[in-house]
């Protein structure tokens, strides 16, 4: 997949990409993000990870009728799982393609799409290793005989292995978008943590959880 490429000379993969608007390529990427998500998020939900979480030990049992609420917000998280990468793309596409405009930024939205979409692939990465993590969550079950939580370890651990792809993620944008859109590094950063601010407040505006 020459997406991959991305991995070990992120500059010249992603000047190639958005030189050759390969819009179909990040679409492609963005998809398998999409899928490994959905295959993440039904191991949690149909092992019991997800009703695991919501009733941590010591907590109060859902009063008779809510039970029913568990299975809902299961569903939900597959829906979620399909939709955020596609949306995630778009809106960061979108938000780049506007933001960069004050920086002198010239080039096509194509190859803005083609770049965000190729710079999802450390968050392809992680979410494939987020599945072996969730299936030994759901071997392991919530706490262990010392009391020791070892989901949560696992949990944890997770969390962390994302939050370092994402950065990477980040990174790539901006090295993308300084390609797609003919700006320096600096003035892609600095696109970058504007567009961020603005998903955050978009974010803190919706509706609540």
């Amino acid at each position: 997949m020459g997406a991959l490429a991305v991995i070990w000379a992120p500059v010249s993969t992603l000047a190639r990409v958005a030189e050759e608007r390969r819009v179909l390529l990040g679409f492609g990427v963005v998809a398998l993000y999409a899928a490994l998500g959905v295959a993440g998020s039904a191991i949690a939900v149909f092992g019991g990870l997800t009703q695991a979480q919501s009733q941590q030990p010591g907590a109060q049992p859902l009063p008779p009728g809510f039970e029913d609420v568990l299975d809902y917000a299961g569903a939900v998280s597959l829906v979620s799982a399909v939709l955020y990468p596609f949306v995630l793309w778009l809106l960061v596409s979108g938000l780049m393609q506007l933001v960069t405009r004050f920086f002198g930024g010239t080039g096509p939205f194509s190859a803005m799409l083609a770049v965000v979409g190729v710079a999802q692939v450390p968050l392809v990465i992680s979410t494939a290793l987020a599945i072996p993590i969730t299936g030994l969550q759901i071997v392991l079950g919530p706490q262990d005989q010392s009391g020791t939580s070892v989901a949560t370890v696992l949990g944890l651990l997770s969390a962390l292995l994302g939050l370092a792809f994402l950065l990477w993620h980040v990174a790539l944008v901006v090295i993308g978008a300084a390609s797609a859109r003919r700006v320096g590094y600096g003035e892609s950063a600095g696109s970058c943590a504007i567009s961020c601010a603005g998903c955050v407040g978009l974010g803190s505006g919706g509706p609540p959880s």
